[in-house]
């Protein structure tokens, strides 16, 4: 029986690890319990602040707001980069002024320091709340260095300590530009000494990751010549090659920009090929300050085009202009290959282009959309009179509208020639006599509305020319004369479409366009040469007769004995020549344009006592429009 009780206590006795077991998980329990409820009160207690441990540099960041963190970094910022950056070389110290060297990223790291322990799930979050406190955790200097804008500076700043190794480069002494003699030597290469910048700027860049500033010390090296004179010496075969070459001609469109062989020489200079290897190319410094003066003419602004029609005629009209921008990069690019590829000496320069939102065509329902024709002339060394005559003359035109099928006349469309309409009186003389008559001037109108008519390739209807030739309107052959009623100048707009005369005076000239719609025709000319630009027209010229003596003119408007030449000797001589209309069905004109002019006498006013002049009584006459008009005995000064 007492073995039997002493089994069954044997059996109810717990084995002695069990208790230690038991206790080992409750310690455990316990410290987890008091673990979790201290990364809870810690997430309580840090609620919208950054978490302990965090750090920047050695700036705790613990407990702080992101507006605390980002003060107080900014704060070290400027502290140790406000003064900028210090190098020296020997005892020669320079302070780089921190000008957007270098910027801190403040947001990003104040962001990423309140990030930190709250971007997990719960339990990573709770368990970097209680490891931060000891192991710390570190967030990266987040910044950006301009290498390039420091490494300028400090070429600068150093720039006299330096000695660059020399390359050898081209002497050209030009002895005769107009023959194309000269000398070619080349200067000697030589070893320098140079700063290491880029060892300089990355040491500091080291530094700055730890959020610090030295002084740093810069070293110098051996810079030796990229272009020895033995590899100059080499070209010389090439460089007499490209001095031989034609003159060197840009161009776009039709205006071109010869350049003198004198300034050509000296775009040649030597570089290095994509292989390392000396070559000869092109100076782009050199190139380029021609092509910034060649853009002033060419650069010009996109303009929307405008047209206001009141009672028939257009009282605001300007055109629409396509913007264009010379490429000077692109332009350099074809410049080298042409030259230096090529060998060609012809180079289209490269235009960038852009057009207007409003073109003429949207601005009305006329048919009135671009330029179909223009004539242009030069009045240079016109009196005071004659020049305000055109300039009344010419406004008087402008904003015309010619509809389609009419029958435009010139001398309608002037009006009457008064002092009412603004016109002023210039000398005539007129049957032995000096006397003031209105309109002298309007002749340059009639030539340049002529012309234009010629140039738009519109049917004309009546046309003369003057008595004799007369300067303002060389050449010889393409001038018209008015006179009220007659002669006049006449044409039909045979379009089917307005058109819109435009006039323009400027300096010594004058401009008349004609606006309208296209309809295909193609139109040139032919005198001594052909060619589709009636300002090119050239006609023919043949039996050429002198003048004969000058002629004397008594007058009371001097004084007595007083002379004064009012009209210089004129050749006589006959001129054709012929304009050629193409039309889009395939029909060809040809049309024969001639003219005669007498050989005209120079004329002088001779002054004497006006009771000496015997009257002369004169039929009246209808007002003067001619400068010369078709008779020989008037003539408007």
């Amino acid at each position: 029986m007492s073995d039997s009780l002493n089994l069954t206590t044997a059996s109810c006795q717990k084995p002695p690890y069990l208790k230690w077991l038991i206790i080992f998980f409750c310690a455990i329990f316990v410290l987890a319990a008091i673990l979790i409820g201290a990364s809870f009160a810690l997430a309580y207690k840090y609620e919208n602040k950054i978490y302990p441990g965090i750090k920047i540099d050695d700036v705790s960041l613990a407990g702080l707001t992101e507006a605390q963190a980002t003060n107080i970094i900014s704060g070290k910022f400027k502290q140790t980069y406000n003064d900028g950056f210090t190098f020296v070389f020997e005892n020669n110290t320079k302070q780089i002024a921190n000008d957007n060297i270098l910027k801190l990223n403040l947001e990003s790291m104040t962001s990423q320091a309140y990030a930190q322990g709250r971007n997990n799930d719960l339990l990573k979050r709770q368990i970097k709340l209680l490891i931060y406190p000891v192991f710390k955790k570190k967030i990266p200097f987040d910044y950006q260095l301009d290498k390039n804008l420091l490494k300028e500076k400090l070429i600068a700043d150093f720039a006299l300590l330096e000695q660059p190794g020399q390359n050898s480069e081209i002497v050209l002494n030009i002895i005769d530009a107009e023959k194309q003699t000269y000398d070619l030597s080349f200067t000697g290469s030589k070893i320098g000494e140079t700063f290491n910048f880029n060892e300089a700027i990355n040491l500091l860049d080291k530094k700055i990751k730890l959020f610090k500033n030295p002084t740093i010390s810069l070293a110098r090296t051996a810079d030796f010549p990229k272009i020895t004179t033995e590899s100059a010496m080499a070209k010389t075969d090439r460089i007499k090659q490209l001095l031989a070459l034609p003159e060197i001609e840009l161009a776009f469109k039709d205006k071109t920009w010869p350049i003198k062989w004198a300034d050509f020489s000296h775009w040649l200079a030597l570089g290095l090929h994509s292989d390392g290897q000396t070559d000869v190319v092109i100076n782009q410094e050199m190139i380029t300050g021609q092509l910034d003066a060649i853009a002033q003419e060419i650069n010009q602004k996109a303009i929307d085009a405008k047209l206001q029609i009141k009672n028939g005629r257009a009282v605001e009209f300007h055109a629409s202009q396509s913007g264009q921008t010379l490429d000077i990069e692109a332009s350099l690019a074809s410049i080298n290959e042409q030259i230096l590829i090529n060998s060609k000496t012809q180079i289209t320069l490269t235009v960038n282009v852009t057009e207007p939102e409003i073109s003429v065509a949207t601005t009305n329902d006329l048919g009135i959309k671009e330029l179909i024709g223009t004539g242009f002339s030069t009045f240079s060394g016109s009196p005071t009179n004659r020049r305000h005559n055109i300039g009344v003359g010419a406004a008087t035109l402008n904003g015309l509208l010619i509809k389609p099928g009419e029958e435009y006349s010139l001398v309608k469309s002037l009006g009457n020639i008064d002092a009412q309409g603004g016109y002023k009186p210039e000398l005539v003389i007129k049957e032995n006599k000096t006397i003031p008559e209105y309109g002298g001037g309007l002749c340059q109108i009639a030539t340049t509305v002529f012309r234009a008519a010629l140039s738009s390739g519109l049917k004309i209807t009546s046309r003369k020319n003057h008595a004799y030739r007369v300067p303002y309107y060389e050449p010889a052959g393409t001038d018209a004369t008015i006179y009220d009623p007659l002669p006049d100048v006449k044409f039909i707009n045979d379009t089917e479409h307005y058109i819109l005369i435009q006039t323009k005076m400027w300096g010594d000239n004058l401009t008349f366009e004609f606006w309208g719609t296209p309809d295909g025709r193609i139109i040139s000319f032919e005198g001594q040469n052909k060619t589709d630009n009636i300002k090119e027209l050239k006609p023919k010229i043949f039996n050429v007769t002198s003048p004969g003596p000058a002629k004397e003119i008594e007058t009371s408007e001097l004084k007595p004995g007083e002379k004064k030449r009012v009209e210089y000797a004129h050749q006589g001589a006959d001129t054709v020549f012929y304009r050629y209309i193409k039309r889009v069905d395939g029909a060809e004109e040809k049309e024969t344009w001639s003219s005669h002019y007498k050989a005209w006498q120079a004329v002088w006013l001779i002054g004497v006592d006006p009771t000496k002049i015997p009257p002369i009584e004169t039929a009246p006459s209808a007002p003067l429009i001619e400068t010369i008009s078709t008779s020989p005995e008037t003539v408007v000064e």
